[in-house]
């Protein structure tokens, strides 16, 4: 086994990145790549860069289609300035038997003698080197063989698309309001979109939501990624600086977006955006796993709560009644009306359901 391990800061990841990983699997027969975003990167000392949780959120969600690519969070757990001869000998110790393989663009590959314990890595790992015709291709040439003569040095080079794309760039066009489709994968778009929309700390909140509604997802029997790209979106269209009490409205102007802005297709999925607020008679199983998921994510600190999440863990149904009449009671308590689909739910359940004449 060959194993290809990709490093870099990924703030974010985009096409490039999965361009040269795809090509490197064939190009230098390695039978998976390792994503492996740097908490401190040597070089980038004192950069500011977006989380490690939001990085490697976002390569989980870029590499999800392709079974041969892989996130190792490895550096990141470890904190610290992340350095990859310690990280690939990590690797090598996890990986018992297989061969690791560096994947280096041409400049990194350039300075390569200029990184911690270089001699080291040089002759204990392999590299797969990106390159573009033209571009620093003899400099590339006259290393690599100065390196295989004094280090027997395993060194491939491989096609880098020639792509024009760049981290700084995508994180400046989301700033400026510019397209970045079809430079990210889809979902590290809206990731990336919603962020900038709701601000910093109520997508904590979306993030938090999203944990809790793809394990809800997962124990119930619901698609994962329908389920988190429907978290991601939920709250699009609130005001991050807070808003009107019960303001619903935000919860159908984020499925419009959904829809127009998104090109999402399923009526599903957009509904349990458009209802996660209020419920509604005949809500799916995706429907009510949102509805829950917002309202008991561990950032809740309502006097119920703790109770609340207990029954919505262990009876789907059971929650989803529980928390409709509570959604009831507190806003004729603050007397706010009460939207007529929270109404149709609530009778919705009343029609049949054994455990709410038991108790």
């Amino acid at each position: 086994m060959r194993i290809g391990v990709f490093g870099g800061t990924f703030d974010p990841v985009h096409i490039g990145h999965l361009l040269l990983a795809e090509t490197a699997l064939v190009q230098a027969g390695l039978s998976k790549v390792l994503f492996m975003p740097a908490y401190i990167q040597p070089f980038k000392q004192g950069v500011q860069m977006s989380s490690d949780d939001d990085r490697i959120r976002m390569l989980n969600f870029a590499t999800k289609d392709n079974p041969r690519f892989e996130v190792s969070t490895i550096e990141c757990d470890k904190g610290g300035i992340s350095y990859t001869i310690d990280s690939l000998r990590a690797l090598r110790e996890e990986n018992a038997g297989a061969e690791i393989c560096f994947l280096i663009g041409t400049d990194m590959f350039l300075n390569i003698e200029k990184w911690k314990d270089s001699d080291a890595l040089i002759s204990e790992f392999g590299f797969a080197v990106g390159v573009r015709p033209g571009y620093h291709t003899s400099e590339a040439e006259a290393l690599a063989e100065k390196l295989k003569k004094t280090y027997g040095a395993r060194i491939d080079f491989i096609d880098n698309p020639p792509i024009e794309l760049s981290s700084t760039e995508i994180r400046q066009r989301v700033k400026d309001g510019d397209t970045i489709r079809y430079r990210v994968q889809e979902t590290v778009r809206i990731y990336l979109l919603a962020r900038e929309k709701e601000g910093q700390k109520r997508f904590e909140h979306t993030k938090r939501v999203v944990d809790l509604a793809v394990s809800m997802a997962r124990r119930y029997g619901e698609d994962e990624y329908r389920t988190s790209v429907a978290a991601l979106l939920h709250d699009y269209c609130k005001n991050p600086d807070g808003g009107v009490e019960n303001d619903i409205g935000h919860a159908g102007m984020a499925a419009d977006i959904a829809k127009n802005e998104f090109g999402i297709a399923d009526e599903d999925l957009l509904n349990a955006i458009r209802y996660h607020t209020t419920g509604r008679a005949g809500m799916s199983r995706l429907e009510k796993i949102l509805f829950l998921a917002d309202t008991i994510e561990p950032g809740r600190t309502y006097d119920s709560i703790s109770e609340l999440r207990e029954t919505c863990l262990k009876d789907l149904d059971k929650g989803v009644y529980t928390v409709l009449v509570e959604l009831k009671a507190y806003l004729e308590k603050k007397g706010v009306a009460v939207s007529v689909d929270t109404e149709a739910a609530i009778s919705e359940c009343q029609g049949g359901k054994s455990w709410i004449t038991e108790n």
